[in-house]
């Protein structure tokens, strides 16, 4: 059977290497990995680099690609492995057979040992003392100390590499009282993670630090990411436990989760990676519909597991919906390699409004579809009563959302009516899995406006699918209100222009969104606490002295610059930190 090659550029990639009989090594099988694993988060060139940085383990390399890993693309690389005509040799070979999941059958290159490390001493960078007025060390003269409390990172959608400044080195190179604020406060116990940069960019090796010194005791156990958590029906009595965002971490390295079967009662224990996710691989016993209870420890807290942090459920189990009306496919990647879905729908039976309508309601989900919450909380902060107007409850457990779509004979808009039920795809542990709410992610509680609209959205263009994959928010100021709407590129038009646009849409009520760089400038991004390649709402203006400031908002509802007060997703820039990091300003004309 000849190999066949769904992606093109691997297709392109691998044919080269069969006209220049180019043998298939680990530099090679990395290349594949970065082909077959870019997405949304990464791009090719960025992953491949990622995945050769130093001290990347086979380990980490497999779950930071993993996350863009598509059936289709594991198939490329099991019609290499199983097809190919080009040579691999054993340690590619072992490599990429880990990473579609089975078991190596050639022979792995031994790890040469490390020698046991000091914790408190990387390249370029030491840590002395302990930590009751905050971090202390050494490094390099001038340079910026970044960390993140991965204790609590898990809790929000941090990456590990999402840190902050927190103090410099002085002329003889030594920091004091480097402390982390806000929800990543150093507690007792908490493991840091952190690292220096240089002048010229670079940085020290990473450190993980373990805070002592704080409390009389360490009384703030592993913080649990549920929603990360994935179960799927592996067949032949086993269940696959994955973190459906790999790239963000499930719980702190070293805890310990401890899964137990409701209907069989087993138990199951695993450690957490030293990435933050479960090892690869890692199945209960169990079948579709079982649920499991998870309790987790640090090694300090909750040692008997006695305290649960709540269920996951297997999809496949009696349906909890009420199916009135067909729902819009699941976007691909919460397909698995069959085409079927790994997640249940639930019906959701919460209020369409709580509190009126509100920008802070709207909750970006697992979904690449940042421009069209972007866009919502925009108009809900700007003109609610076209969010009362845009969706209506029928009585009968059905709403019915109106577009506008342009008649571009007459320039005119027409309605488009979409009617759609309460179901919502669901996480594993019951909670809304695309776009949610803030105020709550009980089925009963949970407002519903936006992820209805979401829902309704999804289905006039096709799927979760079709929408989750990047868009404009100037399209959905189009489609939800009926009106003009255009865009402005930041670069080009100088902060005064940028500045008459923000305040000419805010005074007048009318929506407006901006949007960053994409993932070629990513680096620019580095502990501003603002994200490449997303959608912001222009929730405001205001003025300081001489100084102006643009309020946005991240449709996540949470992640934002250091210092700006509540995490939640709301923060003001200078306008000179703005129209640097942001790309593009669309707004209703």
């Amino acid at each position: 059977m000849p190999v066949n090659i769904n992606d093109r550029r691997l297709s392109t990639l691998y044919s080269r290497w069969q006209r220049d009989t180019q043998p298939i090594g680990k530099e090679q099988a990395l290349e594949i990995l970065s082909h077959a694993g870019d997405s949304s988060r990464w791009s090719q060139v960025n992953l491949l680099a990622e995945l050769k940085k130093p001290g990347m383990t086979t380990e980490k390399q497999i779950a930071v690609a993993a996350a863009g890993i598509t059936a289709n693309e594991k198939k490329d690389i099991e019609s290499i492995l199983d097809n190919g005509t080009v040579p691999l040799d054993p340690a590619a070979r072992s490599f990429l057979e880990q990473v579609v999941g089975r078991s190596p059958s050639g022979p792995t290159p031994p790890t040469p040992p490390n020698p046991p490390p000091n914790p408190n001493i990387v390249n370029g960078l030491s840590v002395t003392g302990n930590q009751a007025n905050g971090l202390s060390g050494t490094t390099k003269a001038g340079a910026t100390i970044e960390a993140i409390n991965i204790t609590t990172a898990p809790g929000g959608r941090l990456h590990m590499e999402d840190t902050m400044v927190i103090g410099t080195a002085d002329a003889q190179g030594k920091f004091s009282m480097a402390k982390l604020t806000g929800d990543q406060a150093m507690r007792e116990g908490d493991l840091v993670r952190m690292r220096a940069r240089y002048a010229d960019g670079t940085t020290s090796d990473w450190m993980t630090v373990k805070a002592t010194g704080i409390e009389a005791k360490d009384s703030r156990n592993a913080v649990v990411a549920l929603f990360r958590i994935g179960a799927t029906d592996a067949g032949n009595g086993k269940v696959d436990i994955s973190n459906i965002n790999a790239s963000r971490q499930v719980s702190e390295p070293g805890a310990k989760l401890q899964f137990t079967n409701a209907r069989t009662g087993e138990k199951t224990e695993v450690t957490i990676t030293d990435i933050g996710g479960f090892p690869p691989g890692f199945k209960l016993n169990g079948k579709a519909g079982d649920s499991f209870s998870i309790a987790a420890s640090d090694g300090v807290n909750n040692t008997d597991f006695a305290t649960k942090v709540g269920n996951v459920t297997v999809p496949g189990g009696a349906p909890a919906t009420t199916d009135l009306i067909p729902d819009p496919a699941l976007h691909k990647d919460e397909l698995d390699s069959a085409g079927k879905p790994k997640f249940n729908k639930v019906n959701f039976t919460g209020p369409l409004f709580v509190d009126g309508v509100k920008a802070e309601d709207v909750q970006q989900g697992q979904i690449g579809d940042c421009y069209f919450p972007a866009a919502m909380a925009a108009i809900a902060k700007h003109n609610p009563d076209a969010i009362n107007n845009l969706i209506k409850d029928n009585g009968d457990g059905t709403y019915t959302v109106t577009f506008k779509q342009k008649d571009w004979a007459t320039g005119r808009y027409k309605d488009v009516p979409v009617k759609v039920d309460g179901d919502l795809y669901a996480r594993s542990y019951g909670g809304a899995l695309y776009g949610r709410s803030a105020n709550s992610s009980d089925p009963k509680k949970m407002e519903l406006w936006f992820p209805l609209v979401e829902k309704a959205y999804a289905q006039w263009k096709g799927s979760y699918d079709t929408i989750g994959n990047g868009g404009h928010v100037s399209d959905v100021f189009e489609d939800c209100l009926g009106v003009e709407a255009s865009s402005l590129g930041i670069s080009y038009s100088g902060n005064d222009r940028v500045w008459a646009q923000v305040t000419k849409n805010v005074d007048a009520k009318k929506p407006i969104g901006a949007g960053t760089y994409g993932e070629d400038r990513e680096a620019m991004y580095t502990n501003t606490g603002v994200y490449a390649n997303h959608a912001y709402s222009v929730m405001g203006y205001e003025k300081s002295g001489n100084d102006r400031f643009v309020i946005v908002r991240n449709p996540w509802g949470e992640s934002e610059p250091a210092g700006n007060g509540p995490n939640d997703g709301i923060f003001k820039l200078k306008l000179e930190d703005f129209t640097k990091l942001y790309q593009s300003l669309y707004f209703q004309e």
